[in-house]
């Protein structure tokens, strides 16, 4: 659902957003994990991209839980 995602010109100098790859945005999440995190909520307005979401679960969150 292309017309779901904010354009890229918009994210991707704001740190405010999780842009990158896998591997960028499990270092970015690092640092709150480490001063004891144990949940991060991500806002994702309707309508749902479902294919970040996936993202995040299957990609991001396994690199995020080792470390």
């Amino acid at each position: 659902m292309e017309h779901n995602r904010t354009p890229l010109e918009r994210v991707q100098d704001d740190d405010t957003f999780w842009n990158g790859t896998p591997e960028e945005i499990a270092d970015r999440m690092a640092p709150y994990v480490e001063l004891g995190f144990r949940a991060i909520i991500s806002e994702v307005p309707a309508p749902y991209d479902v294919e970040t979401l996936e993202r995040l679960i299957g990609q991001v969150k396994p690199l995020v839980d080792r470390g």
